[in-house]
């Protein structure tokens, strides 16, 4: 006979360190915010998915950072430092649909400006 292994309960420890990572997220999210990244603008929730409406800093970011910072958008939309929301990205200018992260991951349309400006680093 097999018997299937149940999940243990969440704890009330397991609630505070996840918490704290949310917020963790949350302040590098409020930073890459600020005029000095400007990386996002704004995000509407009214909408699912979330639309995400990223500033101009975010074009001059290499790939790698772009990646990091959606993901970390997407687990702080979750709530949950291991769980994703799906989230549709516009260009905070134009209003205009770029991209989109959801099960495929992080996938921008083809009419995405390619400009790369010089790389910038963002602690974290």
């Amino acid at each position: 006979a097999q018997t299937a292994k149940k999940a243990s309960a969440p704890t009330a420890e397991d609630f505070k360190r996840w918490e704290a990572q949310i917020q963790e997220y949350q302040q590098w999210l409020d930073l890459v915010r600020t005029n000095d990244y400007r990386l996002w603008i704004r995000v509407d929730s009214t909408h699912r998915p979330h639309r995400l409406y990223l500033g101009e800093g975010f074009d001059k970011v290499d790939d790698q950072l772009k990646e990091q910072f959606i993901e970390t958008f997407s687990r702080v939309l979750a709530g949950h430092p291991d769980k994703f929301m799906l989230i549709d990205l516009f260009d905070g200018a134009t209003g205009s649909p770029i991209g989109e992260f959801g099960w495929g991951g992080l996938k921008f349309y083809s009419n995405q400006k390619a400009a790369q400006k010089e790389p910038v680093a963002i602690g974290r």
